[in-house]
């Protein structure tokens, strides 16, 4: 089969970085408002989401051509691009007049719609695999087979011109608010994060962690912890987290005394677990603010106790299992995270890009910036720090920040094409009345019972995140699971944060844990022993979203005596169900004690003023503190014994 002459394709390669830059350029431009400021042009916005959109598809696509392939496949794949992308930014250019055409779906619409269409879902498809494409397809089909179901089920009835029409020009499917959010709030966040992971500041976390942990038992663990965390809040990608920072941190905790699979669980919970670290939170904390119309600082100061309980459990864990182990720590542990590519000056003053992220803090909490803005405004003061401090070896750190920057238009166009057809999803079911159906049949299984709500909408937020990126499984549980729990009277920030919760979760939940199978990947095991050594080291974890569900005083929505109160009724019930999951606290725990332990973890998530007597549910907490304050107090005759044998 004839090959394509690898000089081909690499001026293909030099054509997607023109893209790259050209996507970089426009996105600053609609952020900084700089045709209007100073040329006193003016567009819509969905002008600017089409060009995004289309120079987006455009990038992915031609990913395609990055390797050797066949004459054919390359021709293909690049013809089918310009086709695609000469489609949006014809929609770009002309969208005010088309506007005036849509309503009678004309046949040039249904056609340039149909392509538009095709060439997002071929984009996702690359990127995420088949499950948004099929589910696209699926609700398409569902559109015409709806109306002929019984009446509860029933959908309304919508002609295949108006969907191809609707879902590609309509601002409530593929031009959606949600493509804004990713094209305009959520990109200058991703070149940030890379940017700082590209400098090699991602080292500065982990130098912090082993510092700060490192000396502790089961050090290695915990630094993985601590530094995955504070990586994983910048990245807000789980399997990216894992893959950069777990080739490092697995091989130490292994060396240290811990199994591969357990190795690779606690690297991929720790990764997960970073979207949910205010300031950034990845890009899900943006839609939600959007979605809720609520300030991102009020999402991002919700979410930080949860956080905090989040890696208060799995430390815990990693403790218990440490003393199981009797896995020592180590006042000297350094993990080397250095890229060649960085000289010795720069890895000496590595510490100067923590001065970017406290100006990203300051912007979105003191100054109360808008998020697309702090996000511009921190970035360049990150390449201003990359520039100026020190002057040795400028140009080359000149060199690293502009194909830094190319580069960071590959994760920009993934999360924009996801958003595209997140809108194209959330288009189909408003266009034939899906969603309100969902959460209608979800409240009559419920039987109006918020406990049975909670779990249906668990096991649903697990069964859509298998696969999936959290970004897109959250705007799909925003759209189907959120509204049923709001109807029944929970808080819309703990609604849409308990469906994040769970949707994130499934990475690291079997069958389809992602997390968990790409850390098998770096450590060398079973990727199913590692998704179920997950479940058992996050065990405490599956409590949170429910604690906070119950007892909104955790997202800071109440009185600072109900919320240390709260909080410190989760975290009992987090190190009980920890405890119990291990099986070791100081000392270890027979079956009995396990099941006894696990139990008295579960009443301190309700509420007072429940269906549980107050009186009732203080008890439990007196006997679930008496019992870890036991389980913590060290056995005198398993001391002498380890004493003797160390002696020997």
């Amino acid at each position: 089969m004839r090959m394509v002459n690898p000089k081909v394709l690499c001026g293909l390669g030099w054509c997607r970085a023109g893209l790259s830059v050209l996507l970089m350029v426009v996105i600053t431009g609609w952020v900084l408002d700089i045709a209007a400021t100073y040329l006193g042009r003016y567009y819509y916005n969905e002008q600017f989401l089409a060009l995004a959109a289309g120079l987006a598809v455009a990038i992915v696509l031609l990913e395609g051509n990055t390797m050797v392939r066949p004459v054919w496949f390359v021709a293909l794949n690049t013809g089918f691009t310009l086709v695609v992308l000469s489609l949006f930014v014809y929609v770009a250019v002309r969208f005010p007049a088309l506007q005036l055409e849509v309503a009678s779906a004309p046949l040039n619409a249904v056609v340039m719609g149909f392509f538009m269409l095709i060439g997002v879902m071929e984009a996702v498809r690359r990127k995420t695999g088949w499950f948004l494409p099929c589910l696209v397809v699926f609700l398409v089909g569902f559109a015409f087979v709806g109306p002929h179901l019984p009446a509860v089920y029933q959908t309304r009835p919508v002609s295949f011109s108006r969907i191809m029409v609707y879902l590609s020009l309509d601002t409530n499917a593929l031009l959606s608010q949600i493509l804004a959010i990713a094209a305009i709030v959520v990109a200058p966040f991703i070149v940030f994060g890379y940017l700082l992971n590209n400098f090699g500041g991602s080292a500065v976390f982990s130098d912090l962690a082993a510092k700060a942990v490192g000396r502790y038992k089961g050090g290695p663990a915990k630094v993985s912890v601590v530094g995955s965390g504070a990586f994983g809040m910048v990245s807000g990608s789980a399997v990216a987290n894992v893959v950069a920072v777990g080739s490092v941190t697995i091989p130490t905790m292994v060396r240290a005394g811990y199994s591969r699979h357990v190795a690779g669980s606690i690297e991929a919970v720790a990764s997960t677990g970073g979207q949910l670290i205010p300031p950034i939170m990845g890009a899900s904390a943006f839609l939600m603010a959007e979605l809720l119309q609520i300030p991102y600082r009020t999402v991002a100061l919700a979410a930080i106790v949860p956080s905090l309980l989040f890696y208060l459990a799995l430390l815990l864990s990693v403790d218990f299992e440490a003393r199981r182990l009797n896995i020592q720590g180590d006042p000297n542990l350094k993990l080397d995270l250095d890229d060649d590519t960085i000289d010795e000056v720069n890895k000496r003053h590595r510490w100067r890009y923590l001065l970017p992220a406290g100006v990203l803090i300051y912007f979105l909490f003191w100054r109360n910036m808008s998020p697309e803005i702090a996000g511009i405004y921190s970035t360049a003061s990150l390449l201003i720090v990359h520039f100026i401090w020190p002057w040795q070896g400028l140009w080359q750190r000149i060199q690293m920040a502009a194909f830094g920057l190319v580069r960071a238009m590959g994760p920009i166009s993934d999360i924009i094409v996801l958003a595209g057809a997140a809108g194209l999803v959330i288009g189909i079911l408003n266009l034939t009345g899906v969603a309100f159906a969902i959460t209608i049949q979800m409240l009559a299984i419920s039987g109006g019972v918020l406990a049975i709500l909670l779990l249906l909408t668990a096991i649903l937020s697990i069964i859509l995140g298998l696969g999936m990126p959290t970004v897109g499984v959250y705007v799909l549980l925003a759209t189907l699971a959120a509204p049923a729990l709001i109807q029944l009277g929970v808080v819309p920030v703990a609604a849409h944060l308990y469906v994040l919760y769970f949707g994130m979760l499934s990475m690291i939940t079997p069958p389809i844990a992602i997390a968990s199978f790409a850390a098998a990947s770096v450590a060398n095991t079973s990727p199913w022993r590692t998704a179920f050594a997950s479940l058992k080291v996050g065990a405490g974890i599956y409590l949170i979203p429910v604690a906070f569900v119950l007892q909104p005083e955790l997202l800071m929505l109440g009185s600072g005596g109900d919320l240390l109160l709260a909080a410190a009724r989760c975290a009992l019930a987090i190190a009980l169900l920890s405890a119990a999951a291990v099986g070791h606290v100081v000392r270890p725990l027979v079956w009995q004690a396990r099941i006894g332990v696990g139990l008295l973890a579960l009443p301190n998530v309700l509420s007072f003023g429940s269906s549980v007597p107050d009186t009732l549910l203080w008890l439990i907490a007196a006997m679930g503190t008496a019992m870890m304050v036991w389980l913590c107090w060290p056995d005198r005759r398993e001391s002498v014994k380890v004493g003797a044998m160390e002696q020997q």
